[in-house]
């Protein structure tokens, strides 16, 4: 899907993206943002995010590459199965890096779909990430 294709899907209100959801539209357009930039450029965007700006701001960002994120993951596949636990996954989310939110964290829960035994499998997540947006 094209920079502008995403833009008008997320574009409901025809003034442009609302600054709240760029990180949604963003990964949606298969790119990577830090929350440092989405942050950045949301509060000097105000209301609505243009289409200029929108596809100026995607095209400065790294693309999600599919083998590159589920290698990133599978790091904490510790049995070489495919699957994680979904509290480590939580914690490694939360506490690496620049953290997730926790209500970014209850989305991710949501869709991870863990088994009896609470493992998520890794590829079943990243294609639901890469594909979502979460």
């Amino acid at each position: 899907m094209s920079t502008k294709e995403v833009f008008d899907l997320f574009n409901t209100s025809g003034n442009g993206i609302a600054a709240k959801d760029l990180g949604t539209v963003l990964r949606a357009a298969g790119k990577a943002p830090s929350e440092a930039d989405i942050q950045e450029v949301a509060a000097a965007a105000g209301d609505g995010i243009s289409l200029d700006k929108f596809t100026e701001l995607a095209n400065s960002q790294p693309d999600l590459v599919e083998a590159e994120v589920l290698q990133a993951f599978e790091v904490f596949d510790q049995n070489g199965n495919g699957f994680m636990p979904l509290a480590e996954l939580c914690d490694v989310l939360k506490n690496l890096g620049e953290g997730v939110p926790d209500q970014l964290l209850d989305q991710l829960k949501a869709v991870a779909e863990p088994d009896e035994e609470e493992q998520v499998n890794i590829r079943h997540l990243v294609d639901i990430l890469l594909k979502t947006g979460v």
